[in-house]
């Protein structure tokens, strides 16, 4: 039985890469930025319309 070669997973395509890597190549850490950017902002407009909802509800019982 072969010895494992000490490695990750590439967090975008899920490929082998470098131990020291998070990513295969610049093509993947591009695309795992767009969607790290693209969370981000879906967060931001989950908190912000929860945030709106609130202060609605609570001046209507003011």
């Amino acid at each position: 039985m072969a010895a494992v070669i000490p490695h990750r997973h590439c967090r975008s395509c899920g490929r082998p890469c470098a131990p020291d890597e998070w990513t295969c190549s610049a093509a993947c850490a591009e695309k795992r930025a767009e969607l790290e950017r693209s969370r981000r902002n879906y967060t931001y407009l989950l908190y912000g319309t929860i945030a709106l909802v609130a202060i609605l509800l609570f001046s209507h019982y003011l």
